[in-house]
């Protein structure tokens, strides 16, 4: 099974135990649109967004005409007041009333989205990775410095407690110096195939700057599979495996890396354009951060540690998952374990999920109320730097070649190939927001 139908079908089960969609007087509640009411946007958000009981969702934007009546169709069974639809971003944006906007598009369309919102004075709740490219981060930063709006990020692993509670263990000296860490993914991804666009579909718009590439669907033609496309996503590593290089760096306090290596390639899932299996060397200074996934065979020799973070200490390996984690001493003395690490599509591990997303809007409707990113648990300025992280490693893994980063222009260094993949060409008419 894809990690998508996975989801998906646990999402769906899991919507009315962890997040159920209520209605309450709209009396002082924000005024929020959803851009992108895809399966992200419909599944997750659009429950979660309802349950904090913070927002009245009054817009609704796609280019998918299905995506889009399916979104105001949960919204009016859950006895909510109906949205208004839209299948241009910019009328929605100047909707009157309107206060903050979801957006939950494909990554290639996030920087011209997200700029237009922060030049509307709209708060953003953004998914990530926040960028396609280096340079559009860069663009987007500034507009948000300019409007000086709160945005609030959707890593969603940093509202539960795991990260916190490996951090503190890690400050109490009890495992040593960490001297190194390793996140890792294993999951099969499934294969890939192109198929006709479908009339609800609006493909031209769906594809926006980037090129216009064949449409790709799972193998039953009924789930669009953008993320293995290139030209749309950066494939494991960028779209879910930067959630444990985000909590990694949370952990440790890690910026920007100074260097990054990659090897890695395709060997049996070649319907995808990115590669199934990859290895990366982040080094932020003199601290080596490590990343793998393979997307194909069985994880043998530890099935319980397929998704998560190693901390290799002097004293003791921590390895964290997302809701628990297990210390493995050097001395050989029994290991101790806190919470489960597996991942599984138990009701559990998706009840605690769909509980954090909540948590990420109801703690950006407090930063909307009081005007303040302070206690915004996933900031713009940070999500950017793992963001920037992820695709530094695609692109030292399309150059064949280790890179140099400088912090302050986030240039590579000494290396032209790798430099021009930076920033890349828009499709016309549309032009790239970094000059």
């Amino acid at each position: 099974m894809k990690r998508r139908e996975f989801l998906k079908s646990s999402a769906l089960a899991a919507s009315t135990i962890a997040s159920p969609m209520r209605f309450t007087s709209t009396k002082d509640k924000i005024k929020l649109a959803i851009l992108g009411t895809g399966w992200w946007g419909t599944d997750f958000l659009l429950p979660n967004i309802l349950s904090s009981s913070e927002f009245e969702i009054i817009g609704l934007c796609d280019v998918n005409s299905v995506a889009l009546q399916n979104a105001k169709n949960l919204i009016e069974k859950a006895g909510n007041p109906t949205p208004r639809l839209f299948s241009s971003y910019q009328e929605m944006f100047s909707m009157p009333g309107l206060q903050a906007v979801a957006i939950a598009t494909p990554t290639h369309w996030h920087a011209l989205q997200f700029i237009a919102a922060c030049e509307q004075g709209l708060d953003v709740f953004l998914e990530k990775p926040i960028s396609y490219d280096i340079r559009e981060g860069q663009a987007m930063l500034a507009a948000h410095k300019k409007a000086r709006n709160v945005v609030q990020v959707d890593f969603p692993r940093v509202q539960l407690d795991t990260n916190d509670q490996v951090k503190s263990y890690i400050e109490s000296g009890a495992a040593g110096k960490i001297l190194q860490a390793k996140a890792n993914i294993y999951w099969n991804e499934g294969s890939i195939v192109k198929n006709s666009i479908p009339e609800h579909l609006d493909y031209d718009a769906f594809c926006g700057p980037a090129p216009v590439v064949d449409y790709m669907t799972s193998l039953d033609g009924n789930t669009p599979q953008w993320r293995g496309q290139h030209d749309f996503s950066r494939g494991i590593l960028a779209d879910w495996g930067i959630h444990y290089i985000h909590n990694a760096r949370k952990v440790l306090d890690l910026d920007l890396p100074s260097g990054v290596s990659a090897i890695g390639g395709t060997v049996k899932n070649f319907s995808q354009d990115n590669p199934d299996y990859l290895d990366v060397k982040f080094d932020f200074d003199d601290f080596p951060l490590h990343w793998s996934h393979k997307s194909w065979g069985a994880a043998l020799d530890s099935p319980d540690t397929t998704h998560g973070v190693f901390y290799y200490g002097e004293k003791a390996t921590i390895y964290a998952s997302d809701l628990g984690w297990v210390v493995y001493p050097v001395d050989g003395s029994e290991k101790i374990v806190h919470g489960d690490v597996r991942f599984t599509a138990g009701e559990s591990w998706m009840n605690n999920t769909m509980a954090s997303i909540e948590k990420l809007f109801t703690k950006f409707a407090q930063g909307i109320r009081v005007k303040s990113n302070k206690n915004i648990s996933a900031t713009f300025k940070d999500a950017q730097k793992t963001t920037a992280s992820v695709i530094y490693a695609d692109v030292a893994f399309l150059a064949e070649s280790e890179i140099r980063i400088d912090p302050d222009s986030m240039d590579v260094l000494n290396n032209s190939q790798a430099q021009s993949r930076l920033k890349r060409d828009y499709r016309a008419p549309y032009q790239h927001p970094f000059t």
